[in-house]
């Protein structure tokens, strides 16, 4: 396989003739007497390599996949309100899976639906294949309807995307692009024109997935032991790179003496009740112990708890690629394998001995900590306390669950009261796009369907993406979705005032979701009592269907914003 740069733009050159070849001329009733086309071939591919759903909106330039899609039976389509909701629910599947989740679109405003989603498992390493159709090749780079360079368009958004003008070409591009995308944890493109979806393709042995190995490790292990010895009053930061490794991560905490702040992005990595965890870290909540800390040990990348780290603290980051490293911190870093770098980080300091009374630290941190959240559940007084509803939810949400959180205020209130009891949680790192909090959840509940998958949305993100309540019904997907609803935009609001201007334009007209619901499908709560709300949430995450709850909060400032 042929080197590939990480953002790098690749044309397969070349015209295919149709000339005097018996292709069936799309639309006209024409049967082909061939065994296959490229779209059925691609799809062959694509169940031989492991892949079970495809997520989509149907479209000219891609109308003879979907005919193909509708003849087979070993991928699931699912066909979304809209390409948006395609790519989130492909990025919620990988996020839950680790593996690419695949999404497909049109040609034109199509693919421009898709960016979005694309975006965000850009940003946050996740790996996915996105298919797009194009214009038929005669009619690349002209003036025809809804023609657009799809190459220039993906290329900021993705590690690899190219434009497929070659059907004899078809298997081994999309086998580089799924390469790309496990190997470098990104998404990766693939236009195909329509006539090339319906060109011949002659049966052939379809070749195995090379996943690679794992990377080897960049950095001085030993400077990093020294610089762990040299710690006296330590705290581990852990992103989703140590999610893989929480095990080891966890004896190399015990090990040293440090107390474990999970990141957004690992919320659920440890049991809450674990006597080092200190809570989350963020404008809602700054575990005590932190500004007494000597030293930080980021593990996977975490950007979002940066500012809050003490300018004091010696950092060591563990990361998987050098450009997840914090520079503006100043780290000493280690990059690649992290199971082997926590391994011999861990056999370097066999013999090393906790400090006996920052233990202490941490544990009366953690007892306080807990009590604070478990208290909460006792706040009365309407509109509804978002820290109650958070506090209850710890008792209520399954321990197996996957908790799939949106952009919003409420979104620091639960980082900072949520108690994992082993729940899973999927929350974007970087791109943070208000209303992908629903999709991701839906993509995560196909991917894990015996699992109860829960969303945490504001008013705000849930207008932007709630037409896709019909996909969740269309295919009988049991999400719990819990609606934080205050009527505006509070996190931009606090920001304006503490800004000293004035905060405009940050009102939220929302209709009554519970009936919005109702008439979608789903079954619609909405809670203004505080007192019903535990009963709510205990029935809610029994139902096998989907529900959407609808609780009217107040705006509680967050104390650090």
């Amino acid at each position: 396989m042929r080197k590939i740069t990480r953002k790098g733009t690749h044309l397969l050159k070349g015209r295919y003739s149709f000339r005097d070849r018996n292709v069936p001329d799309w639309g006209k009733g024409v049967t082909s007497k061939l065994e296959q086309t490229v779209a059925q071939l691609i799809l062959n591919a694509l169940a031989a390599w492991g892949v079970k759903n495809i997520y989509g909106v149907s479209g000219d330039a891609i109308l003879p996949f979907m005919d193909a899609l509708g003849k087979q039976e070993k991928i699931k389509f699912y066909s979304t309100a809209n390409e948006q909701g395609a790519a989130f629910m492909a990025c919620g599947e990988a996020r839950v899976t680790g593996m690419p989740g695949v999404c497909l679109a049109t040609e034109g405003p199509g693919a421009l639906n898709l960016v979005n989603g694309v975006a965000d498992a850009c940003r946050d390493d996740v790996p996915m294949l996105v298919i797009t159709g194009q214009v038929e090749t005669s009619k690349l780079s002209t003036n025809t309807k809804q023609y657009i360079d799809q190459q220039t368009l993906f290329t900021p958004i993705t590690g690899f995307t190219v434009l497929l003008t070659r059907p004899e070409s078809a298997v081994g591009t999309i086998k580089i692009a799924l390469e790309k995308a496990i190997g470098d944890n990104t998404p990766c493109h693939v236009t195909i024109p329509r006539d090339i979806f319906l060109s011949p393709a002659h049966r052939a042995l379809i070749p195995d997935l090379d996943q690679g190995l794992p990377p080897g490790v960049s950095g001085n292990i030993d400077q990093a032991i020294n610089l762990i010895r040299s710690y006296r009053k330590p705290v581990i930061i852990t992103g989703k790179a140590a999610i893989p490794f929480k095990d080891t991560v966890f004896q190399l905490a015990r090990q040293i003496g440090a107390g474990i702040i999970p990141a957004q992005g690992a919320r659920g990595i440890y049991p809450g009740t674990e006597n080092i965890i200190l809570g989350g870290l963020g404008e809602a909540h700054i575990p005590p112990v932190l500004k007494h800390a000597d030293s930080v040990l980021l593990i996977g990348a975490s950007p979002y708890e940066h500012k809050f780290i003490p300018s004091q603290s010696k950092i060591l980051q563990i990361d998987t690629r050098p450009q997840q490293i914090a520079h503006q911190l100043r780290p000493v870093s280690l990059t690649g394998d992290v199971h082997q770098i926590l391994r011999s980080l861990m056999e370097g300091l066999s013999n090393v001995s906790p400090d006996a009374g920052w233990l202490e630290e941490i544990k009366k941190c953690h007892a306080d900590y807990v009590a604070m959240i478990r208290g909460e559940a006792d706040l009365a007084g309407r509109p509804i306390p978002i820290q109650k509803a958070i506090s209850i939810l710890n008792d209520t949400i399954p321990a197996d669950a996957i908790i799939a959180i949106d952009s919003g205020e409420f979104m620091h209130w639960f980082d900072r009261g949520f108690i994992a009891r082993g729940q899973q949680v999927i929350i974007s790192d970087h791109w943070r796009c208000m209303g992908g909090g629903l999709l991701l959840g839906l993509g995560a509940q196909t991917a894990s369907p015996d699992k109860k998958v829960v969303i945490l949305t504001g008013d705000g993100g849930f207008i932007m993406t709630m037409q896709e309540l019909i996909t969740a019904v269309r295919y009988s997907l049991p999400v719990v979705v819990i609606i934080f609803n205050n009527s505006m935009y509070s996190l931009e609001k606090h920001r304006m005032e503490k800004a000293g201007i004035g905060a405009f334009g940050v009102d939220v007209k929302t209709p009554d979701f519970a009936s919005f619901a109702v008439s979608c499908g789903v079954e619609g709560i909405r809670v203004e009592d505080p007192e019903t709300l535990r009963d709510v949430f205990h029935k809610a995450v029994g139902f096998d269907r989907p529900v959407v709850i609808d609780v009217i909060s107040g705006s509680n400032k967050p104390g650090f914003i």
